[in-house]
């Protein structure tokens, strides 16, 4: 494989990834907000917890975590470790990543019965990753401050 075959492999496991994490990201505080609405130990409320805990373990986390492995490797083969833009874009990660943390909180409180916050609360936090999700895309696109 050849070095243009190895870059394009690297950004499209990376695109993929982030994709779905993102998907997830924001479906997860959309279910937040119909489950906040629900009475505890009924069905509903129950399924709802099941819904989430299989987003959050077999979609969000290995697409965060793959997300975060293809994007690496890309830094690394392009060797962008100084470029103002690419840093901007990882502390915007990293705050995705926090984010995503503080949902897999939530989803635990929402499991146990103990999350008290309304469906106002999660309709705000749901436009958290939708505004990460912009500034992350300006960066790569537009690439300022080179």
């Amino acid at each position: 494989m050849d070095q243009i075959d190895f870059f394009k492999a690297l950004k499209f496991f990376h695109i993929v990834f982030i994709t779905t994490w993102m998907a997830g990201l924001f479906y997860l505080p959309r279910l937040f907000v119909y489950h906040a609405k629900e009475k505890r130990k009924t069905k509903q409320y129950e399924t709802f917890a099941v819904m989430e805990k299989k987003l959050l373990m077999y979609i969000m986390n290995p697409s965060m975590i793959l997300t975060w492995i293809f994007g690496f490797l890309l830094i690394t083969h392009l060797q962008l470790y100084s470029a103002l833009w690419i840093n901007l874009k990882l502390v915007c990660v990293v705050l995705m990543s926090i984010f995503h943390m503080y949902c897999a909180r939530i989803r635990k409180n929402f499991e146990i019965g103990s999350e008290i916050k309304d469906e106002k609360f999660y309709r705000w936090i749901n436009e958290i990753p939708t505004v990460l999700f912009l500034i992350i895309i300006f960066l790569v696109v537009f690439k300022p401050f080179v």
